[in-house]
């Protein structure tokens, strides 16, 4: 009994040993990125970037671990969660929900190796995306999944397996049907065994340099009652951040702020407050890139 309780310590430390920590920042009205795909064992990291946020689990798979943390600048600045169940967790900030929320996904294991899976241009309009295993067992077929925002993601493919193998064994799919009014997309692959069982790899971003030069995605609700959030989407080349300005009728600047930015499409709010109702132009400036709006307050 001894030597089976050694040899499943052992099991766990080595599980333990080689799991991924994967860090997701909070700012903003946003965690970025706001879906992962981890294994069982993978360690979520919040890190705090700015604002007064929480981390808070809403729906988890039976037996795992609820956790309610709250992340801001005179307290705790990173919380750490050791995934021990598969399934989807679903989370949120509590003070900026629904908007500000989150999703991990847990599978219990890889049924491939799978290796060097990435997104590469490919002709105007198009994304190659590539990947290879390792080995394989029982692997039925591939699944490449787009999304727009990282979040949500829709099956665009399915590319069959190799099935067996324990050499390397590359694939490739070339996306002809890139949306060209977004200027970032994000790619991920479902492994999908003969028995029907499906896991997620990681979520790769790829840059669309035929897609919009827009900087800003979109902006809600306009009209917008006071003294409420305007709620935006918008794209950043790198990490930094995005300066808005908020000018009356008559030109006078009414308020401001900056919002901090992650590489590709990033979600925020800037706090409309008690401003007199009426017509605004609001500015936002990025680096070189500048674009104004108008909005209404009432």
């Amino acid at each position: 009994m001894k030597k089976m309780y050694t040899l499943f310590a052992a099991l766990l430390f080595l599980q333990y040993s080689f799991a991924t920590t994967h860090i997701i920042q909070v700012s903003n009205n946003q965690f970025v990125p706001a879906a992962v795909n981890v294994v069982v064992g993978d360690v979520v990291e919040w890190d705090w970037v700015e604002g007064f946020h929480t981390t808070t689990s809403l729906t988890i798979p039976a037996g795992a671990a609820a956790w309610d943390q709250q992340l801001n600048n005179g307290g705790v600045t990173i919380f750490t969660y050791t995934v021990t169940v598969a399934g989807t967790y679903n989370y949120q900030c509590n003070f900026h929900a629904p908007a500000m929320a989150g999703t991990i996904t847990a599978n219990s294991s890889l049924p491939v190796v799978l290796n060097n899976f990435k997104i590469s241009p490919a002709k105007a309009g198009a994304a190659l995306v590539t990947w290879s295993t390792a080995t394989e067992e029982n692997t039925d077929h591939f699944e490449v999944m787009r999304s727009t925002n990282g979040i949500n993601f829709e099956n665009i493919a399915s590319v069959p397996a190799k099935g067996n193998s324990s050499t390397l064994v590359n694939y490739s799919y070339t996306d002809n049907a890139v949306p060209a009014n977004y200027r970032y997309l994000y790619y991920s692959l479902a492994i999908v065994d003969k028995d029907g069982k499906r896991a997620l790899s990681d979520i790769q971003m790829y840059k669309n340099v035929n897609g919009s030069s827009k900087l800003i995605v979109s902006l809600s609700p306009n009209p917008i009652s006071r003294p409420g959030h305007l709620m935006l989407q918008f794209n950043s080349e790198k990490a930094g951040s995005m300066h808005v300005q908020l000018f009356d009728a008559m030109g006078k600047l009414a308020k401001q702020d900056d919002l901090s930015a992650v590489a590709g499409l990033n979600n925020g709010h800037f706090h409309i407050g008690d401003v007199a109702p009426g017509t605004y132009t609001i500015v936002f400036t990025m680096d070189a890139e500048k674009e104004s709006y108008k909005i209404v307050v009432q």
